[in-house]
């Protein structure tokens, strides 16, 4: 009989019932059990401090997520919260300026906002007189010391610059080869200048338009208002003639005081006298006091001067006329240039500015309106010098009326007490607690509207601002990436939840089933079974508390060093502590998940009869287990009722939960759905596919002792040990699988997801380069960029393969209130279509990869294919051999046919008109909704309430998907789809349109016609160019691209054309993705390590259990060498079999993953394999097992046959 131990209890300790002692009792045997048996808790130690530490980390992180979001939101549109920008009032013709005095005013009085910025943002032509090299650039005037303080740029380190220095970006740098503190000249231009604060609508964009603007300006001034007065003519040789008698006359006032003041008064009473009106003749007085406070003899002088300069090109003038020749002086001098010095460069703008705006240069708003207003001045000074002596027209001659010296020191007085910054094109609102705001978009929404809501009760809703929340708008988009990192916590947990719980049941039923004696004996001396159950759970709390605890202090350090990582990144600051709901997930972790493993352990040591846990000698083959099934009566049982349960709850998440969150757009609970619809079918398929884990082992040992020839007679002994093992393998090979598939699964999603991502750039993006008017009101210099770009292909051969334009699609264009509508002859079914005027080789200048034609025009003899050997369907849109061009006849006087006036007139009322066929590719989803297709003649319907005009439409091609333009094979693109048309077949549609006479009845006549005379000149087909996609024939580098792009930029024509790098924006994709591959690999890596301890326990398990086996097979003969190859080749079959099941499950559910974003995208099937994950936790998991099976069986190496055959090992 097997001494007893001194340190166990004795029969006095186990008859006291006190608690405390009860108590004492447990922490007595349970130290005893951990110094005899170590490794146990040690594992279990380990184990559930990992898990903890890292879920606790993994919540730690998801909480600090939105301070990355926040970060890269600012990057992208930058710091400001709210940006209030001018409004122009309807009633008035003001200056589009934002009073900063009275806006602090306002919201000063909001407990949101922290304070308000003024900034001026204006484009400008920047030259290096060293390098002789000019680029265009953005300008920007803002308050450094106020930005710093309120913490708008906060990111950038700059100083507070003065005087005329400036800070540059790095790319205006390298692109204007300037070094620090160079001088370098900047040319401020009246048209990109005056069209951020000038009149109203879009006169700020052609000096025609601000000619007229100006004038009405003088008008106003003057008051006035009679075009008669304006533009009747003045007999030059007559006033001549008055002007030199005028000359006399003042000489002789200029000698008598008291003449020129009874002629003062006289004028005074003359113009109270005259017809005209009150505001007329205030206006007319103080022009009186005005010229006579002034030497009449030199202003009679200076209009001499100026009568004699008109009488040499003139012999009649206007008042217009001579609010021209104003204009003309004005608009010169408003185009002026300023040298400032390079203070330092900007590698990236961190937030200051949005980083689309590409090249920039700041200066500080000190000093700066001096140095504004000397420059004026001085280019004032120069262009009146520059008139009276050089031009010979109506500016020469208006300026002789200009009083320099005197202009200049009235306008310095009336401007000594302006600064730029009370007044500003922009002003920027920071909030008061920055952070809380964006932790949710929800919070973001409410903050905008909450304060914005306070801000026009305040100022009045008539208040000429209006508000933008571009950093709200972004964060949203941002935290849908953030959905996709909980998922990956999710996924994670419940990978690691399921071995670890694995792992502490394996441990603990190892524990029962080891110390069966010790349990018989404690009941056998009176241990009540409600006892044994609070040992149990005391056990398996002694290595879940202090595991807790060392992954609280773990998690509490990593934590605070990440957190002061991102703190200091951001400059954002919050708590360095635990979030609240990850302590929670800690704690009820590291409390549940020893009690949840223990439910088994538990039933197992109490399901075990008195006289089984008592022999020593023999192995326990069956456990009795009496279970009273009263719900069996009634025809219930529990299998049914789980069963049930989840068909209800598939059902209810099938028709309630998905359907409400697409109704409330609510991505985040609708991915956390599509998740839990992944991972159940993931969890279904392990299940029902281990099923053959059997069969796989056996082929799998034969394979290997096929390899393995001099083994073959161990086959028995593996077989019967697979067989005898067969319910402990069956969880550990189930739990791996299913880890195994997981982690696949989950790397396969992250690659797909990333390869979407990749997908949805290059499709919207369509090129290497895009270039696009994101305003829609001023369209790209298409001339100045196809110069340049011709220039490109000189000067290097090998960089740009093609390029092309797109114009503005003719539904947008504005005044045209037109719904375009496409449909067969019979004009049903109709639906809605956008027409998108293309070029000739926009095939040849975008991604082929995503072009995925589906029917072509099979009349068609001229066919041209493309590099990948695809037809080319937008030449086929050029191709007009099988058009039908009808001649129309069209009664233009209006005249009925059966008129008795008709063959009077029959010669007049008929003109022949060509009714010309258009070509159009439309979307593949026209074809069912629309009941059309390429043989289907269709028909385009143009029509308002007004008007209708019908087109006969040839269609040559149909197509899934075109990059960047909206194609669909889905009928759903009927409501937003594009028809892709010819450039001559556009500029006759608008020909057409602008011709029709109800249109130019329309109210809205006036404001196309304001649209399209203030387009850019030079325009191919009259029709602005709103895209440009550039291709690259070769490999470029980062420099060259942004070299490239520096120079592009020099054509853009205001602040709302952007270009998009799409190599650029792919990688900033990539190194995100690149993050959720190592994390995904972490995961892998601790799911192994608890793999190796659930292997390690499970294999020492087999081993105590086979004891009595093993020593006599060792007493036959066999040697221990042959035992361990027993063993490994047991744990090879059954790890590489699960493997190769949890492989095949993880592939499976990640190809449904696959073909569902396929199918949503109309992308091909492409199934993005993790291999590097799947070989490291395969490859992985074969040496765990080899490693945890020769560990299990080394504790046999050296033991007597007789030490093995009682089990004393």
């Amino acid at each position: 009989m097997a001494q007893p131990n001194e340190d166990q209890p004795s029969l006095a300790e186990l008859q006291s019932t006190q608690p405390q002692r009860l108590i004492r009792l447990f922490f007595k045997y349970i130290l005893s059990d951990i110094a005899k048996r170590p490794r146990s808790f040690k594992i279990g130690l380990l184990s559930t401090y990992i898990v903890i530490a890292f879920l606790g980390l993994l919540q730690c992180l998801k909480s600090l997520s939105p301070f990355l979001f926040l970060q890269l939101a600012e990057t992208s549109v930058g710091d400001t919260d709210l940006q209030f920008l001018p409004k122009t009032l309807a009633s008035k013709n003001d200056f589009r300026l934002i009073n900063i005095t009275e806006l602090r005013q306002y919201t000063s009085q909001i407990d949101e906002f922290l304070d308000v910025s003024p900034r001026w943002l204006f484009m400008c032509d920047i030259y290096n007189p060293k390098a002789s090299l000019n680029l265009t650039s953005f300008f920007m005037i803002l308050d450094s010391q106020l930005e710093n303080s309120i913490g708008l740029g906060r990111r950038l380190d700059t100083d507070i610059i003065t005087s005329n220095q400036i800070y540059i970006s790095n790319t205006l740098q390298k692109g204007l080869g300037v070094q620090i503190g160079d001088t370098i000249q900047i040319k401020f231009s009246v048209l990109q200048f005056l069209k951020h604060f000038g009149f109203n609508n879009t006169e700020g964009e052609s000096k025609n338009h601000l000619r007229e603007s100006f004038k009405r300006f003088l008008n106003d001034l003057l008051q006035i208002s009679d075009d008669d007065i304006l533009h009747r003519k003045f007999d030059v040789a007559t006033m001549l003639k008055y002007v030199e008698e005028y000359k006399y006359f003042v000489n002789d006032l200029e000698a008598s005081e008291w003449k020129k003041n009874q002629t003062k008064k006289s004028l005074i009473q003359s113009i109270y006298s005259q017809n005209i009106t009150t505001p007329q003749k205030k206006l007319a007085k103080q022009m009186v006091d005005y010229i006579f406070t002034r030497n009449l003899t030199k202003d009679a002088r200076s209009m001499y001067r100026f009568v004699f300069r008109l009488s040499k090109f003139t012999k009649e003038i206007t008042i217009s006329q001579i609010e021209d020749g104003f204009f003309d002086i004005a608009i010169e001098i408003a185009e002026f240039e300023l040298n400032f010095s390079v203070y330092q460069s900007v590698e990236s703008p961190k937030g200051k500015w949005t980083e689309a705006l590409g090249m920039m240069v700041f200066m500080d708003y000190k000093d700066a309106t001096s140095l504004f207003l000397d420059a004026i001045l001085d280019r004032f000074d120069a262009v009146i010098k520059q008139k009276r002596k050089y031009d010979q027209g109506m500016a020469g001659a208006v300026s002789q009326l200009i009083p320099v010296k005197e202009t200049r020191n009235s306008v310095r007085d009336k401007l000594k007490h302006f600064q730029l910054q009370e007044y500003s094109l922009m002003a920027n609102v920071v909030f008061q607690n920055k952070y809380p705001k964006y932790e949710t978009p929800e919070n973001a929404k409410a903050a905008v509207i909450s304060s914005t809501n306070q801000f026009y009760s305040i100022a009045g809703y008539d208040y000429p601002v209006q508000i933008m929340a571009p950093l709200g708008f972004i964060v949203e988009l941002y935290h849908l990436i953030k959905h996709f990192i909980d998922t990956l916590i999710q996924v994670a947990t419940i990978i690691l939840l399921m071995l670890s719980i694995l792992l502490i049941y394996s441990l603990m039923i190892g524990d029962v089933d080891e110390k069966t004696y010790e349990f018989g004996m404690l009941r056998a001396l009176g241990f009540r079974k409600s006892w044994l159950i609070v040992l149990l759970l005391f056990q398996a709390l002694t290595f879940a508390i202090p595991g807790l605890l060392l992954a609280l202090i773990t998690c509490y350090l990593l934590n605070a060093l990440v957190s002061m990582y991102i703190f200091d990144m951001s400059l954002l600051i919050s708590s360095y502590s635990i979030p609240l709901y990850a302590l929670i997930v800690q704690i009820s972790i590291g409390i549940c998940m020893p009690i949840v493993s223990n439910i088994l352990p538990i039933k197992q040591a109490l399901s075990t009869t008195l006289r089984d846990s008592l022999n020593l000698l023999h192995k326990v083959v069956s456990n009795i287990v009496v279970t009273v099934m009263r719900l069996e009566k009634i025809g219930i049982s529990l299998n049914q009722t789980i069963y049930s349960i989840m068909l209800i709850s598939i059902g209810f998440i099938s028709y309630y939960v998905i359907p409400m969150n697409i109704i409330y757009q609510n991505v985040g609970l609708a991915i956390f759905v599509l998740n839990i619809v992944f991972v159940t079918m993931l969890i279904g398929v392990t299940m029902i596919i281990n099923l053959v884990q059997k069969i796989v082992e056996k082929y799998l040992l034969y394979l290997i002792l096929c390899l393995k020839s001099s083994d073959q007679n161990l086959k028995p002994v593996i077989l019967n040990n697979l067989k005898s093992h067969e319910n402990r393998n069956a969880k550990t090979t189930l739990m791996y699988s299913l880890g195994l598939s997981l982690i696949i699964f989950t790397g396969s999603s992250f690659a797909i997801m990333s390869q979407m991502m990749q997908n949805y750039i290059k499709v919207s993006t369509a090129a290497d380069i895009r270039i696009f008017d994101a305003s829609k009101k001023f369209g790209l210099d298409e001339y100045g960029l196809r110069q340049h770009l011709e220039w490109e292909q000189k000067n290097d051969s090998t960089l740009i393969k093609d390029y092309t334009f797109s114009a503005l699609p003719l539904n947008e264009y504005p005044g045209i209130q037109n719904h375009f509508s496409i449909s067969p002859l019979s004009r049903f079914p109709r639906n809605l279509i956008i027409l998108q005027p293309v070029e000739k080789n926009l095939l040849n200048s975008i991604t082929l990869e995503y072009y995925q034609p589906t029917e072509y025009d099979t009349e068609s003899s001229d066919v041209k294919y493309l590099d990948n050997g695809v037809r080319d369907g937008i030449y086929d849109l050029y191709n007009r051999d099988s058009n039908y061009d009808m001649k129309q006849q069209k009664d233009i006087s209006g005249i009925i046919s059966n008129s008795k006036y008709y063959q009077i007139f029959e010669p007049k009322q008929k003109t022949i008109k060509i009714d010309r066929e258009i070509n159009i590719i439309i979307p593949e989803g026209y074809r069912n909704a629309g009941s059309i297709s390429v043989n289907t003649p269709a028909l385009l319907t143009i029509k308002n309430k007004e008007y209708m005009i019908e087109k006969r439409l040839k269609i040559r091609h149909m197509a899934t998907k075109i990059p960047n333009f909206d194609f669909s094979a889905y009928t759903t693109v009927v409501f937003f789809g594009q028809g892709l048309i010819t450039m001559q077949d556009a500029e006759l549609l608008l020909k057409e349109i602008l011709n029709n006479r109800a249109v130019r009845k329309s109210r809205k006549y006036r404001k196309l016609k304001e649209f399209i005379e203030q387009l850019p000149k030079n325009l191919s087909f009259g029709l602005p160019k709103d895209q440009l996609f550039i291709k690259f024939n070769r490999d470029t580098t980062r420099e060259e691209r942004l070299d490239f792009s520096n120079r592009m930029r020099n054509y853009f024509k205001n602040d709302q054309i952007y270009l998009i790098d799409s190599q650029e924006l792919m990688r900033t994709f990539d190194e995100v993705f690149t993050y959720f591959e190592i994390f995904n690999a972490v995961v892998a890596a601790i799911a192994l390590i608890l793999s190796f301890f659930l292997l390690l326990i499970s294999f020492i398990s087999n081993v105590r259990n086979n004891c009595w086996e093993i020593g006599i097979l060792r007493a036959i003969g066999l040697q221990e060498v042959q035992i361990q190859k027993v063993f490994i080749y047991e744990s090879i079959s059954l790890i590489v079999s699960s493997g190769l099941i949890g492989s095949l499950v993880g592939f499976i559910t990640a190809s449904t993953f696959a073909m569902q974003i396929a199918t949503f995208s109309e992308s091909q099937f492409r199934l993005a394999f993790p291999l590097y994950t799947f070989l490291f936790t395969f490859l992985g998991g074969i040496l765990i097992a080899v490693a945890s099976s020769y560990l299990a069986v080394r504790q046999l190496k050296n033991k007597e046959i007789a030490f093995i055959l009682k089990n004393q090992i």
